[in-house]
């Protein structure tokens, strides 16, 4: 019995190896080419945008209840987002290091979470603040 066909070929271009997919849908553009939006895709923004016009986020179900989503973030909503991701670091730090000191404060926070629907709010309060900047749903 003879092994099935590999999926990707690699071909020499101009002393360089390229890896070609063959069971790609889209062709290859040439790279001098210029990129053509598609008409379907024209409305949509791009997922990450510069600094000066603000960022794009794809929400998920973990902290947003209408996930998934695209919102786009003004520069406040960037520095507020900045500064919720620092503040979920350190206390995630915090966490392991005090279950690595004593094991059972390791299951505490959930239990935290877990207590009155603790979780359910805060994510509620997540959601209520992205809907100022929602722009579409993927």
């Amino acid at each position: 019995m003879e092994p099935p066909p590999s999926r990707y070929r690699v071909v020499e271009r101009g002393r360089r190896l390229e890896v070609i997919d063959t069971r790609a849908t889209a062709v290859p553009a040439a790279r001098s080419a210029p990129a053509v939006a598609s008409p379907s895709l024209a409305g949509t923004p791009p997922a990450r945008s510069s600094a000066a016009t603000g960022r794009s986020l794809t929400t998920m179900r973990l902290y947003d209840e209408k996930a998934p989503r695209i919102v786009r973030l003004d520069a406040d909503g960037t520095a507020t987002l900045g500064r919720m991701r620092l503040l979920a670091s350190v206390i995630a730090l915090a966490w392991l290091l005090a279950t690595i000191w004593q094991p059972w404060l390791g299951v505490l926070p959930l239990f935290l979470l877990a207590r009155n629907g603790l979780g359910a709010t805060i994510r509620r309060r997540i959601t209520r603040w992205l809907d100022r900047y929602e722009i579409a749903k993927p």
